[in-house]
């Protein structure tokens, strides 16, 4: 296994992730969060996991909507200052934790929910049998996460951008889309290491993790995203996000 990932504990990185932030006009508040907020179950006295919970937003929101327990996760110190800092909610807790170490919890969950985390994590097969393991009988498990259109390509060294342009219309290239593994980009600063996995890699190791598919999503923008951002309507063509809900089976 690589190293494990830590950019938002880099500083330039984690300013210019603060700047986006502040603003509230990108594509996690205007795209991620409103689909993710639509496909919650019932919060009420469950007890819920937030994997990759950064400044605790979501953590908050559960707490304030009846959730009886929620536990945030992150391997930023960073994030998870601001997480604390802006919490005081005495029914949430927040833990330095990796993904890839959530066997060190021993609690169990109604709810587990992750919010564009798993493109980092290098085994998704281990943390979807992790997750399994984490979580009650029917149990939900949402998550979001990176389209695979959109991390599939390895982009030459003198490509500048990820399409053509012909008569105003985009057309997006999209190769390398079964060749599951490291991405090597540049977001915020050099080197930021994603995963591609293809749909069909995603849905069978849910699937062998003991998950039923209650539903999947793709980012659309609403109509308010679309005036606040007017590049937004490029997502018919090739949407940012994947959105998962899916029920523990009873075995």
């Amino acid at each position: 296994m690589n190293e494990i990932q830590n950019i938002y504990d880099n500083d330039t990185f984690f300013s210019e992730y603060e700047k986006m932030r502040e603003t509230k006009i990108n594509a996690n508040e205007l795209l991620e969060i409103p689909m993710m907020l639509s496909l919650l179950p019932n919060l009420k006295e469950k007890r819920i996991l937030d994997i990759g919970c950064g400044a605790g937003g979501m953590c908050r929101y559960f707490a304030e909507h009846g959730a009886k327990y929620v536990l945030g996760v992150d391997i930023s110190k960073k994030m998870l200052e601001v997480a604390k800092s802006e919490t005081q909610n005495s029914n949430v807790e927040y833990r330095r934790l990796a993904m890839e170490y959530l066997p060190e919890i021993k609690d169990k969950f109604d709810i587990v929910f992750s919010s564009l985390a798993f493109h980092y994590v290098e085994d998704f097969n281990k943390l979807m049998h992790d997750i399994s393991n984490l979580l009650n009988p029917k149990g939900i498990f949402l998550f979001s996460q990176e389209h695979p259109v959109n991390t599939a390509t390895i982009l030459n060294a003198n490509m500048d951008k990820k399409y053509v342009e012909i008569e105003g219309k985009r057309y997006y290239y999209l190769s390398d889309y079964n060749v599951d593994g490291v991405r090597n980009l540049k977001w915020n600063i050099d080197g930021v290491i994603k995963y591609h996995r293809s749909f069909s890699t995603i849905m069978n190791d849910l699937i062998e993790s003991h998950f039923k598919i209650l539903r999947v999503e793709e980012s659309k923008p609403n109509k308010r995203a679309l005036e606040l951002v007017e590049k937004f309507k490029h997502q018919k063509d090739r949407p940012y996000f994947l959105f998962v809900k899916a029920e523990k089976e009873t075995l």
